[in-house]
């Protein structure tokens, strides 16, 4: 490959710091949301699971709501899985951002020895027009 095509490549791909500080962002709220959906969902089946009136039953109070044992127990087992299923999705995300950072910091690494090494490619940052 030559001097002009690797230039040429490089000037073409934009740059991955700015998406890789947005990536991050979504992978801590990710972690947050998986971790609390999670804790909500295990509380809710164990709340269903050994009959307990811990979270439903502050949360009827707050409301005003008589629920009976059985309709305790259905929206706890619902939401229960309901929330078991939302920590799975965000554990996704988790997993998905985490490839796409060490992808980010993999081409970052890769332009950075391409600048150090090859004196004759410049890497030219496109300023955007406000």
């Amino acid at each position: 490959m030559k001097i002009k095509q690797l230039q040429s490549i490089l000037d073409q791909q934009p740059s991955v710091s700015g998406n890789t500080y947005f990536i991050f962002i979504v992978w801590g709220i990710s972690w947050l949301f998986a971790l609390v959906f999670l804790l909500l969902g295990i509380g809710l089946l164990l709340e269903s699971l050994l009959h307990y009136k811990i979270f439903l039953d502050t949360v009827a109070q707050k409301l005003h709501l008589v629920l009976t044992d059985e309709q305790r127990w259905n929206i706890s087992t619902s939401l229960g899985w309901l929330s078991l299923i939302l920590a799975f999705v965000f554990g996704a995300m988790i997993y998905i951002c985490k490839m796409v950072l060490v992808r980010n910091h993999f081409i970052i690494q890769l332009e950075e020895w391409l600048i150090s090494e090859i004196k004759e490619v410049k890497i030219n940052r496109k300023i955007s027009k406000k």
